[in-house]
């Protein structure tokens, strides 16, 4: 069964400030595969210049494949905010890895990695079909971006489950089409190294829905298969640094909180058919109970500040989801220092170490 999590929210601070040099390095977007195929999108006006330039790389996973990419200046009437690019297909559909960039503007600055896909996922505006633009993404999957958190290099991204929505992303045409959107979108900003996409917290589900084991990208389009242990959800729970965590969203256990700071166990969440291999390799039940495992064999303790305009939102009764209620980080101190239950959390923590959200993760 699916876990059920309350989401915490509060005003963050940016998660990163981009100039417009970072929106001219789409360029230079390397190895991405892409087929074309339709949709559509509010409509804007559009203007494009084409500037097409062709690479090929090899992966670990695939074999050698062959990718054009058609950079793009192009403007969209939307609200303030951020400009960035969107990746679409282009042509007749011959060529499977043929994309193009268009322009976009209103982006949140706030949280601009999961507003650019969120501008993606609502696929192509009229204007831009027009202009030869063409994806699976249409009105139908413009809400499906959860988070597209950048941690140590790698972007990942996660939806909700969009399978059904998108059901020629199994294909292998199709597959190269949905990775070149994804792909080209994530590579115009500079600092993203690697990319992983995942459904519903599960890099393996998102994997095998494209008839693949869980994988990443890099720049060049190479492709590394991810072991078991980096299939972890969300920042995943083997991070470089052992004092704080970076920038991410971190799955644990809260084993003390005052009103300015709280320490935290890091462990692994396992779901899907990560679940199943995690447990299989620590001997124990597989596949587990309510398709979800937790491994957490380090006792190392991590100390981050709490930010005081936080609001959580956590379940007083924890195994009842429907008991979900929202208070501020101050109300929902005083309740868990009260409380005999250990349950997990995820917490989103930001660049400078603090915690901006926190999560109680629903357990059957």
């Amino acid at each position: 069964m699916t876990a059920i999590i309350a989401v915490v929210t509060t005003t963050p601070q940016t998660q990163s400030s981009r100039s417009s040099v970072m929106r001219n390095a789409v360029g230079l977007i390397f190895g991405i595969l892409l087929v074309a195929s339709c949709s559509g999108s509010d409509e804007a006006q559009v203007t494009t210049t084409n500037a097409e330039t062709t690479t090929s790389s090899t992966t670990s996973t695939t074999a050698e494949s062959t990718s054009s990419t058609e950079a793009t200046t192009s403007s969209t009437t939307a609200p303030a905010g951020e400009s960035v690019e969107v990746f679409f297909g282009v042509g007749d559909g011959s060529d499977c890895g043929r994309v193009q960039a268009f322009g976009r503007d209103g982006a949140d600055s706030v949280d601009l990695y999961r507003a650019t896909f969120q501008l993606l996922t609502a696929g192509p505006s009229e204007p831009e079909k027009s202009a030869g633009a063409a994806s699976s993404f249409s009105a139908a999957t413009a809400d499906v971006v959860k988070s597209a958190v950048l941690t140590e290099g790698v972007l990942r991204v996660d939806f909700t489950d969009i399978r059904a929505l998108i059901p020629n992303a199994s294909t292998s045409c199709g597959s190269e089409a949905l990775l070149a959107q994804l792909n080209g979108t994530a590579f115009q900003f500079p600092e993203v190294e690697r990319t992983r996409f995942l459904i519903e917290g599960s890099c393996s589900d998102f994997a095998n829905w494209l008839q693949r084991e869980c994988f990443e990208t890099d720049r060049s389009g190479q492709q590394r298969a991810i072991p078991i242990a980096e299939q972890a959800s969300g920042s995943g729970c083997t991070p470089a640094s052992a004092d704080t965590l970076p920038a991410g969203r971190w799955f644990g256990f809260i084993s003390e909180a005052n009103a300015e700071e709280l320490s935290f166990d890091l462990a692994c969440w396992f779901g899907g058919t990560a679940a199943e291999a995690a447990a299989s390799e620590d001997g124990e039940e597989s596949p587990p109970p309510n398709d979800y495992y937790i491994r957490n064999d380090n006792d190392r303790l991590r100390t981050h500040a709490v930010d005081s305009a936080t609001q959580v939102k956590w379940l007083p009764e924890p195994g009842n989801p429907e008991s979900v209620v929202e208070t501020p980080y101050a109300t929902w101190l005083d309740e868990f220092l009260l409380r005999s239950i250990i349950s997990g959390y995820w917490i989103t923590v930001e660049d400078d170490s603090h915690v901006i959200a926190i999560e109680e993760q629903y357990v059957p």
